[in-house]
């Protein structure tokens, strides 16, 4: 197996396909070959000049095109929502496709549908993805084609629950998690300022009980949960570019040594990811890394416990993490390009 890998990068104009640019134009074992988006104007903007007038690596912006594709290792694919699925079935299944959308990482393609408002395309290949949280699928994630990687959100929720549901540990009933995040979530759409007025002086709660990362976060809980599951999520934009903070309530009858024993063991060889004990946690820990940090603290009131999960939404929530899970499906050191 060739030690340089050819790729390309699709929706490499969003500000995902963009921090995807900065960190494989430096993995050693990476070429770029093509680069694939429709905004020259905020590509210039966002991505620092010196990588694209000073790196030979780096090719120039062009319309996204399959026989080009085909002629790559890997597509990254940072296309807006219900796009790859209706391109998939046109790229060589030799080819490993780490999608950051949502495409494929829902189980239930009706459950895509309905949720993101668009037909799925490529069904037959939904069943031969793999979610990519790097640190619970890892095994899988080495030997799969599509790699689907999870939403932002989901990534701060799932890292810090999945242990402790996986050991029956707190309460599956009453989980409330409390999120919030810089507004590049939000996406290019926050250049609307008819939609998105006064954007860096304004907290806004969005999504109530219908944010489209509920069914996702739904889904990967309940695949270590021993009982039913019930979790209230609600999402917030807050006045800061990037990365993501997220408080989870929770309720066990353990101790917090006990909880917290389980998420320092359960991450113990995870490169990534750092637990702590009655920390308070910021963003700026993580930003511009792909680093997760998890706090589990004592609650004021008995059996009661809140979690806190901090990322980078562009990095561990993203982009790091989809260099992250092409690291482990290639069998490159798991920190390559990234530290």
């Amino acid at each position: 197996m060739s030690k340089t890998k050819h790729v390309c990068i699709a929706g490499a104009t969003g500000f995902v396909g963009i921090e995807l640019i900065k960190l494989l134009v430096k993995h050693p074992n990476i070429k770029i070959k093509y680069i694939f988006g429709n905004e020259k104007k905020i590509f210039n903007k966002f991505l620092n000049k010196k990588i694209i007038k000073n790196d030979k690596k780096l090719p120039k912006l062009n319309k996204l095109n399959i026989n080009n594709i085909n002629k790559c290792d890997v597509l990254f694919s940072a296309l807006p929502h219900g796009i790859l699925n209706k391109i998939a079935n046109k790229i060589n299944s030799n080819i490993v496709i780490i999608d950051l959308s949502a495409d494929f990482r829902l189980t239930d393609v009706k459950e895509f549908e309905k949720w993101y408002k668009t037909k799925h395309q490529s069904k037959h290949l939904q069943k031969c993805s793999i979610y990519g949280l790097s640190e619970i699928f890892y095994s899988n994630i080495k030997k799969n084609n599509i790699i689907a990687c999870p939403g932002c959100y989901p990534t701060s929720l799932l890292l810090p629950l999945i242990p402790l549901l996986d050991e029956n540990l707190i309460n599956t009933q009453e989980i409330i998690a409390d999120c919030k995040s810089g507004y590049s979530g939000a996406g290019k759409k926050i250049f609307n300022k008819k939609k998105y007025p006064n954007i860096n002086n304004n907290i806004s709660v969005y999504g109530i009980a219908n944010h489209r990362h509920l069914p996702e976060i739904e889904e990967y809980l309940k695949k270590f949960c021993k009982t039913k599951l019930k979790i209230n999520f609600t999402p917030h934009l807050i006045p800061t570019f990037r990365g993501i903070i997220s408080t989870i309530y929770i309720k066990s009858k353990y101790n917090i040594s006990k909880l917290y024993n389980k998420l320092d063991k359960y991450y113990k060889e995870s490169k990534f990811i750092r637990v702590y004990k009655n920390k308070e946690l910021n963003t700026n820990d993580v930003i511009n890394t792909n680093y997760c940090n998890i706090s589990i603290n004592q609650n004021r009131f008995k059996n009661e416990f809140i979690i806190s999960c901090s990322i980078d939404n562009l990095l561990k929530g993203a982009s790091g993490q989809a260099v992250q899970n092409f690291n482990i499906r290639f069998g490159f050191k798991e920190t390559k390009g990234l530290i």
